[in-house]
């Protein structure tokens, strides 16, 4: 049988593999491993090793990322973090806000930021399980750098002020071709993974337009040095998985909320690999490990031995419990079975358990005068998507005073999904204004915004 590293090189090289490959992006994830909190954790590339190589062995991994982190080079560059204990940083402090133009940022260097112990940690973890274990470098998209540089102006210049939002986006490709060969030529990792979440969140119009352009020159300098690279796009990215394909990666990642046979109809006609797409919080936080591995099995047939890699849909919850990582990498590696009596919760006691203790979120009130906005979001502190969402509210919260009432609803709890339910959500992040479906997986300038709040008003 061929090494794990070897079956995740075919599978995104689009050969036939005799075992379908494990990646789980364990992300912060890996500190609970270690007993630590996400932001020690990432300040730590000896701990980063440590959790990666447990992690790579505990749920019998082909593959593993290094660094899951999509704001080391936004804070290499001057931009202000935001630190939790249970996810990544999120970017709070946008550099080129007030004025500022790329010509002002600093020279992008190895020494700057956490870049040194990023590539550090890489560089241990390919020496310590490389020779069989396939390694990932993730770098930021050049799309959500250029947002993490210049915030929510970025949205509005897109459609205002293309030339200057194309000129950040050109720079933000020059960084992830830089992150790229670093990680290439400093610590040998197999595979760069671009990872773009906020490229879901325009149209495909829009992709052509600017962010292929931003990526071409990335892969580029990824093949010239003869590595493979993946696209990887979180929440509902199914109008622009074609564009993707179209950049000519190797491969491509998406979460739960784009059909994976749709996927591989694409995948089969552009010879491009794809990888995911377990559901995140349904199945691998809050479901039974019975439940993970009926939806891996579900996810295999669907995804054949031909181009595709088992992944979850993004990087994992902290809190996803270890027995159901590890039951999916004891059935694919070694086809065991879960023991159907092991007393496991599954996602629907949870949810009835849930409803039964009165813990579901309250509706508000609607009265005249007033508008109440929700936004439905895996966690705003942890997915950029949801960040950027939940900012163009922040945005504009000052203008309406108390006129304006807003909350997030996450789905990394068993309320936040009965919440979902309730409201008929299905793709995320989602925005509603008095409980009416207003801005589905897009983010809206603070002109759209306020005129949906003006209207109500």
């Amino acid at each position: 049988m061929p090494t794990g590293k070897e079956l995740v090189r075919a599978a995104l090289q689009f050969q036939k593999v005799e075992r379908i490959p494990w990646v789980p992006f364990t992300g912060v994830h890996v500190a609970k491993l270690l007993g630590m909190d996400a932001e020690s954790y990432l300040k730590d590339p000896d701990a980063i090793v440590k959790g990666v190589v447990a992690a790579a062995e505990r749920y019998k991994a082909d593959g593993v990322c290094s660094v899951f982190d999509l704001q080391a080079e936004a804070e290499a560059l001057g931009c202000e973090l935001k630190w939790s204990k249970n996810n990544p940083p999120a970017v709070v402090g946008h550099v080129l806000e007030g004025g500022k133009s790329v010509a002002d940022l600093p020279e992008f260097t190895k020494d700057k930021g956490r870049i040194p112990q990023c590539l550090e940690a890489t560089k241990k973890i390919v020496d310590a399980i490389g020779d069989k274990t396939a390694v990932f470098a993730l770098v930021c998209g050049p799309f959500t750098l250029a947002l993490h540089l210049a915030g929510q102006t970025f949205i509005t210049d897109l459609i205002t002020a293309p030339d200057k939002a194309k000129e950040v986006l050109d720079y933000a490709a020059q960084i992830v071709v830089k992150m790229s060969e670093w990680y290439i030529d400093d610590c040998a990792v197999d595979a760069i993974a671009v990872v773009d979440p906020m490229t879901s969140q325009i149209s495909p119009r829009h992709f052509r337009r600017f962010v292929s352009p931003a990526v071409e020159p990335v892969i580029k300098a990824v093949r010239a040095k003869n590595t493979l690279i993946t696209l990887f796009c979180c929440g509902n990215a199914t109008k622009n998985i074609e564009p993707m394909m179209e950049c000519r990666p190797d491969g491509i990642a998406f979460d739960e909320q784009v059909s994976l046979p749709f996927a591989k109809e694409l995948s089969e006609k552009y010879k491009v690999a794809v990888e995911g797409n377990l559901a995140l919080t349904t199945t691998l936080l809050f479901g039974s490990p019975l439940e993970c591995v009926n939806e891996a099995k579900e996810r295999m047939a669907a995804g054949g031995k031909e181009g595709y890699i088992l992944s979850p849909g993004c990087d994992l919850p902290f809190d996803t419990p270890f027995y159901n990582l590890e039951a999916i990498g004891d059935y694919v590696r070694d086809g065991k079975e879960p023991d159907k009596n092991a007393g496991y919760t599954s996602l629907e006691d949870a949810l009835q358990q849930c409803a039964e203790s009165g813990q579901d979120l309250e509706d508000v009130d609607i009265v005249p005068g007033r508008v109440f906005i929700e936004i439905v979001t895996l966690d705003s502190e942890g997915c950029a998507p949801c960040q950027y969402m939940v900012e163009a509210v922040k945005n504009v919260q000052d203008k309406y005073g108390d006129k304006l009432i807003w909350r997030e609803s996450l789905i990394k709890s068993v309320a936040g999904i009965r919440r979902t339910q309730k409201l008929g959500v299905s793709t995320l992040p989602t925005m509603l204004i008095n409980n009416e479906v207003v801005f589905d997986n897009i983010i809206p300038s603070a002109e759209e915004l306020c005129k949906e709040i003006d209207k109500r008003l």
